[in-house]
């Protein structure tokens, strides 16, 4: 990320392995179900326990609402229980919740995670109750200490984007925005992915995070829109923050932007229709929910062909395959 007055900025991230160093193996099949300290699996569960999950989500926007939705029903069709909490973005609360399901004593702990520093912290935490940790949207920790993930590949979001970007500019030299999530997590892999697919032509002349936040968003664009007046496209890491800066290129009468997005929402869908968006990449929470607790059910009964590392499919979508783009909620 690059530094800006009054940002909230997240400490430094600590042995983070990139996502595109995974080699993913489809069908990948694990007979055991837990870790410990020393990365011994455990037995699989019996196939007749009931199994119980926690879920320690991040935010309560539409994206995390509808994960949880989407896992609430498929453990619900699973006969699995499921029990959850918000950390609302808090890295405090995300161990603290994850410390209250190791107190559950739940069969796995499913997370959503606010800050790369906070949740090794909770893999730690995990680890020492021998409650295993499973992971949706990032997977960027020692994969020796999780029972698994369901990874949205945001790196290439952001090279999909940047590519995108580049074959519509033409190879032109263009000044770029972005306004940011929170950064510490998935936010910074995917915008440092982004700025590396620009290459020398397409310039980032402001860069500021909106914690997800769209109304924060709609603040930062105006203050892009003082700043560097001439940009050209803006990266915006999600469909909710990108409307509070289409809502601020409209009040200036910016309809010359493009806006490249993230998300695959029925409203960032029809934006994209009605040409207030130029592109996003549809990476449904719909699927991470069910991803997850089918991969978790699986790995925990040592079933075969259930996925230790699996990727969400995702679909960059514009005008003309608009009306193909996949369900984003339950």
């Amino acid at each position: 990320m690059v530094a800006t007055p009054g940002a909230n900025h997240a400490p430094p991230r600590r042995r983070v392995i990139a996502l595109t160093t995974f080699t993913l193996a489809a069908g990948l099949a694990l007979t055991g179900c837990s870790v410990d300290e020393g990365g011994k699996a455990a037995a699989p569960a019996p196939s007749g326990k009931k199994l119980t999950v926690g879920f320690v989500n991040g935010n309560s926007i539409e994206f995390h609402t509808c994960l949880q939705r989407s896992m609430q029903a498929r453990a619900a069709g699973a006969g699995v229980t499921l029990l959850t909490s918000n950390s609302a973005m808090d890295p405090a609360k995300e161990l603290s919740n994850i410390d209250d399901m190791i107190v559950k004593r739940v069969d796995v702990i499913v997370v959503q995670t606010v800050n790369i520093d906070a949740l090794e912290g909770g893999i730690t935490r995990a680890n020492r109750a021998r409650i295993p940790i499973f992971l949706t949207s990032v997977a960027s920790v020692d994969q020796s200490k999780i029972l698994g993930a369901v990874v949205t590949d945001v790196q290439k979001v952001g090279r999909e984007l940047g590519g995108w970007l580049l074959k519509d500019s033409g190879g032109k030299p263009v000044e770029v925005g972005i306004v940011g999530g929170a950064p510490g997590a998935a936010a910074d892999l995917m915008n440092d992915a982004f700025k590396q697919a620009l290459g020398g032509s397409a310039k980032v002349v402001f860069d500021q995070p909106a914690l997800w936040q769209r109304a924060k968003a709609q603040d930062v664009a105006e203050n892009m829109l003082q700043a560097r007046p001439r940009v050209s496209y803006v990266f915006v890491h999600n469909e909710d923050m990108a409307f509070g800066v289409l809502a601020a290129f409209k009040a200036a009468g910016r309809d010359d932007i493009k806006i490249l997005t993230n998300g695959g929402s029925a409203a960032g869908v029809k934006a994209i229709t009605n040409g207030e968006f130029a592109v996003t990449v549809s990476n449904t929470p719909r699927s991470v929910g069910e991803m997850a607790i089918d991969n978790v059910v699986g790995l925990l009964r040592g079933t075969p062909g259930a996925q230790k590392i699996a990727k969400v499919p995702e679909t960059l979508v514009t005008r003309e395959n608009a009306s193909k783009a996949p369900p984003y909620c339950s």
